[in-house]
């Protein structure tokens, strides 16, 4: 079975479905990378989407992102709105994962960090050159927040977080790796790739941030 793996979502969720109408869900494996919350409108009705897809398609990959792992940190440290991220303060402000939606919140604490089979490794930021502290929560090592150079895994490693200079998903030779961030989150673009099932990179599909998601 191929792979169709989606890049940070940020609450762009009407950029999202139309992202989704190229997905065969029949013959392609869905994954994604992590960040569905915060900075676009719609963090409740993108995570409520991806659940359903995760009940409805067993196979669904979701992968943490930092988004999730910094929410649930807010949240159970009690931490005052005051205090909170801006971007993450609006998200709250329509999104009560504190109390109404807190099964949500709980799903975001037990997403995995990464995902690896024969032929792809996926993570939300990448696996850092040293492999060191990658899979330590709070650390600027982890696939959930490093920026920088990456291990090469003898695979295709696919993973978001930071948003290519081009905008569109870029590929890396040197480490075998594929950022797949194209901006959603600055509402730029939203990127999916088709991966095939011996781990070659298929077709790339990229779409702009529609305007409901933002506005």
């Amino acid at each position: 079975m191929d792979y169709f793996i989606v890049g940070d979502v940020h609450g762009c969720y009407y950029t999202l479905r139309k992202l989704l109408h190229h997905w065969d869900s029949d013959h392609q494996k869905l994954i994604f990378v992590g960040d569905y919350i915060n900075k676009g409108k719609h963090s409740h009705k993108v995570v409520e989407l991806v659940r359903t897809l995760q009940r409805k398609y067993p196979g669904t990959i979701c992968i943490k992102g930092n988004h999730e792992y910094e929410m649930a940190q807010y949240i159970d440290k009690h931490v005052p709105m005051r205090d909170i991220k801006e971007n993450f303060r609006n998200t709250l402000s329509k999104y009560d994962l504190k109390d109404k939606y807190r099964d949500d919140l709980k799903w975001m604490k037990r997403l995995p960090l990464y995902y690896e089979d024969d032929v792809i490794y996926v993570t939300h930021a990448g696996v850092n050159w040293l492999g060191l502290r990658k899979f330590k929560e709070n650390s600027s090592w982890s696939v959930l927040r490093y920026r920088g150079r990456l291990k090469n895994m003898k695979k295709l490693q696919v993973f978001g977080h930071t948003p290519t200079e081009s905008k569109h998903a870029e590929y890396s030779r040197k480490y075998n790796g594929l950022n797949i961030d194209s901006g959603a989150g600055n509402f730029d673009n939203m990127t999916a790739v088709l991966i095939s099932e011996s781990g070659k990179i298929k077709k790339v599909y990229t779409e702009n941030v529609k305007k409901e998601d933002y506005h």
